[in-house]
């Protein structure tokens, strides 16, 4: 009973920091956990008609025997990975980088100038990469046909679409990983470097045997916070992407979108969306125990 009590103190001693919290708990519950209840229309034919039915698992045996969302599947999994592989170094590397510099003004201009991308919406985004990009005036091509080469059409060519979806992901959401780094790496004990300088160890040592150990717990979060959305991927490639690169750009959650809200089939694009997120689910798992087994570090 002493225990119980001791706990509601607890929660009495900081009532004001669980009321700035409850707005948040709030959010999460009405916009995440209450949706789930939506998951049951992934086995209905609801939609715009009179009489939902039960349908069981028909939705999903359509979904396995379309050739539309295999293509979407794989340019999913093709872009997700993508994005992970040439995004990820990236902040860490940035993050090392902006943690060599000796001023203190130039390590907060840098964070500053790195970071503020991430605050654009990807609507903002793609107009940045469009208007860049314009085969008439935009200032890659302008650049491509001063060395005399012909413009590109990159919106609306396939092969480089995704290449313009990489780059724009990385320089969106760089700042925000590098700034995580930033942060763990001041906790990484001075006397350390220090130690290893007497020893003779130069910096890219110091770097491999003292940093990267002292942040691997954050750099595996890190890796399972992007592994936990790498089948997500809606909002990018909606305000970028047109009819001429379906094929190389149409992802799960696009195809979802199509199929549930522009063509009223709910309980089909329902069926896409929990097909997605279970094996995000799978991803994330496996990953966990990946890390756990061969690391001795996890989140989960």
């Amino acid at each position: 009973m002493s225990e119980k009590k001791s706990v509601w103190k607890t929660m009495y001693r900081q009532r004001y920091l669980l009321l700035m919290m409850l707005p948040g708990i709030l959010w999460y519950i009405v916009f995440k956990y209450a949706t789930y209840s939506g998951l049951a229309l992934a086995f209905t034919n609801y939609g715009f008609r009179s009489r939902v039915d039960f349908v069981g698992i028909r939705n999903f045996s359509r979904l396995f025997k379309s050739a539309v969302f295999w293509n979407a599947f794989k340019n999913t999994i093709i872009i997700s990975l993508c994005n992970i592989i040439f995004y990820f170094p990236f902040p860490l590397i940035v993050a090392l980088m902006i943690n060599e510099l000796k001023s203190l003004f130039m390590k907060r201009s840098v964070q500053f100038m790195i970071y503020v991308p991430y605050f654009f919406s990807w609507v903002v985004v793609g107009c940045v990469f469009v208007t860049m990009l314009s085969p008439s005036g935009g200032v890659v091509n302008q650049v491509l046909q001063y060395f005399g080469h012909k413009p590109i059409y990159f919106m609306a060519d396939p092969h480089w679409f995704r290449l313009v979806l990489i780059v724009s992901y990385i320089w969106r959401q760089m700042g925000y990983g590098a700034v995580i780094y930033v942060a763990t790496l001041s906790t990484v004990d001075p006397q350390l470097y220090e130690a290893a300088a007497i020893d003779g160890c130069d910096r890219f040592r110091q770097v491999w045997y003292i940093t990267i150990p002292s942040i691997k717990g954050t750099i595996v979060t890190m890796l399972l916070l992007n592994l936990s959305h790498v089948l997500l991927i809606f909002e990018q490639v909606l305000v970028m992407y047109n009819a001429s690169v379906y094929s190389a750009s149409d992802v799960l959650q696009t195809y979802a979108y199509r199929e549930g809200i522009l063509s009223g089939n709910i309980g089909y694009g329902t069926a896409i969306s929990l097909f997605t997120g279970i094996v995000s689910l799978c991803l994330v798992m496996g990953t966990n125990y990946f890390s756990k087994r061969f690391l001795d570090d996890s989140i989960l």
